[in-house]
């Protein structure tokens, strides 16, 4: 069991300028607490709004239990190796209510278990999709009984999601930062 780690290079595609995250962000841009995968994103100027948007969409989606989301991010964190999400999500699972057994839980090599079987699930699901682009029926049929149609759909979503942010982290190489950052929030937005 490990939680991700560093990518062995130097290289990696600079932060925009103070200047670029002011005329982008304005009003909400702070040097000091604002994240790096924010100021990331931020340097793709005109998609901003729109990433920034689906950002609150999936950390305020209505119905959905924060700490299954927490372990959906860990999770695909854990697949890509994908450090800096690992390292920013675990200070907000734990905000959000994750113990830290149930964070370590996520960092398995190989299958989630040993705690509450929504979040199994939730980690059988992220698995399937980040591995093999879709689900077994088995884990879409359990998900729908769990959770009905709408917040399957959600969670499917935040699937996707996550694995094109550690994709973007990763490609990028976000810079680490302190999680003194996150604070008690349970989003980056």
């Amino acid at each position: 069991m490990s939680a991700p780690t560093d990518i062995p290079t130097q290289l990696r595609v600079p932060l925009p300028s103070d200047e670029e995250l002011r005329r982008v962000l304005g009003k909400d841009y702070n040097a000091s607490s604002t994240l790096n995968v924010i100021k990331m994103f931020a340097g793709t100027d005109d998609m901003y709004p729109a990433v920034a948007g689906f950002i609150k969409a999936v950390f305020h989606a209505a119905d959905v239990d924060p700490c299954i989301r927490e372990m959906i991010v860990l999770r695909t964190a854990k697949r890509y190796n994908a450090r800096y999400e690992w390292e920013a999500n675990a200070k907000l699972a734990s905000n959000a209510g994750l113990s830290s057994e149930e964070v370590a839980a996520a960092a398995n090599d190989g299958k989630v278990q040993g705690i509450d079987p929504k979040y199994i699930l939730a980690c059988i699901a992220t698995d399937e999709l980040s591995e093999e682009g879709q689900l077994s029926d088995e884990t879409l049929t359990e998900l729908l009984e769990r959770y009905g149609n709408t917040v399957t759909r959600k969670l499917i979503l935040m699937i996707g999601w996550f694995n094109l942010l550690s994709c973007f982290v990763n490609g990028c190489r976000v810079p680490l930062e302190t999680t003194d950052k996150i604070g008690k929030g349970t989003s980056p937005v």
